[in-house]
């Protein structure tokens, strides 16, 4: 079977109707994460719910999409009356043309975001101030404000803000050595902070906290809730956001840029680097194709592909909701 290298990693099959998409988290004090997946696994058995939540025993993180606003809604706040979370989560919402997981996955975590430092949680520490986007432009703008991008550095080259440091992280956890390595001495800077949801920088503000940093900052619901609080003129995002589910990456509004991604090593494949000869479709892209640990998935990978791309060619789905 052919594939041509625009399907490395097929979208999933359009429906008749626009389906909600809801990315939140909340920190709260969960004395049996395993009986709260339990629930939620029960509960949303038999629903259209997709995506997945993350619990642990200081709360729990997610994005999830539903065919309806009432669904999600209620999902979050059963959700949330699980987990004992006062007042319920703060949910970013957007809407898409079509589910964007293909499954939903209820899993147990030590950390609902894993930095690996007891103490940098909003349950015991004092986080950074957060910022609308007026008030985030205003701040990043300021020369004596260190902006600091929390993500991973894979994310932060797709796209970021001008003037950002990117920490060269490859998971979360080793931002407090950055920290530790590059921004020693510096606490008496202002800090601006900032990730895709927000939760990362609810950590990452409580350690600078405890490391001394007085001034430090973090835009409120992220960068996707952002690029809702901003129009053409002032929104300062300079390329694309990653995102971690079907879409790969946003563009400023809020819409699919393009990408895809690799199902050999996961990371996000730019439209730029289709004809990249290093690209080749359930194979390989630019990021794995000189990686010999990828070798031995690379059979595995297009087994997959071919497998999708038979279903679509029957109109079905390899998996999650089918098309009624």
């Amino acid at each position: 079977m052919d594939f041509p290298n625009s399907w490395a990693t097929p979208k999933v099959s359009h429906t008749d109707q626009d389906w909600w998409v809801s990315a939140f988290y909340g920190f709260s004090t969960v004395t049996d994460p395993a009986a709260v997946k339990a629930a939620m696994s029960d509960q949303l058995a038999d629903k259209q719910v997709y995506g997945s939540i993350l619990v642990a025993s200081e709360g729990a993180n997610g994005t999830l999409c539903a065919p309806t606003h009432d669904l999600l809604l209620s999902t979050l706040d059963a959700l949330a009356e699980q987990i004992g979370l006062a007042g319920g989560f703060d949910p970013t919402w957007s809407r898409v043309d079509r589910p964007i997981f293909r499954k939903l996955k209820v899993q147990l975590k030590k950390e609902i975001v894993t930095i690996k430092h007891a103490d940098a949680t909003p349950l015991t520490g004092e986080g950074g101030e957060h910022l609308d986007a007026a008030a985030w432009n205003d701040l990043i703008q300021d020369p004596d404000t260190i902006v600091i991008d929390t993500r991973n550095s894979f994310e932060t080259k797709l796209g970021t803000f001008p003037g950002a440091l990117d920490p060269g992280n490859v998971s979360f956890s080793e931002f407090p050595q950055f920290v530790r390595d590059q921004l020693n001495g510096q606490q008496h800077k202002k800090i601006a902070m900032f990730c895709t949801g927000g939760i990362r920088c609810e950590k990452a503000t409580v350690f600078m906290k405890n490391q001394g940093f007085d001034n430090v900052f973090q835009l409120k619901g992220g960068i996707l809730r952002y690029f809702q609080e901003t129009d053409e003129d002032s929104n300062m995002w300079e390329g694309d956001c990653y995102v971690f589910d079907d879409r790969v990456a946003l563009n400023k509004s809020m819409e699919p840029g393009g990408h895809i991604s690799c199902p050999v090593c996961r990371m996000p494949v730019a439209p730029n680097q289709f004809d990249d000869p290093r690209f080749k479709a359930g194979w390989s892209c630019p990021s794995c194709a000189d990686d010999p640990s990828y070798d031995r998935t690379r059979a595995s990978s297009m087994e997959r592909l071919r497998q999708i791309l038979l279903a679509a060619k029957k109109g079905k789905r390899h998996l999650g909701p089918q098309k009624s």
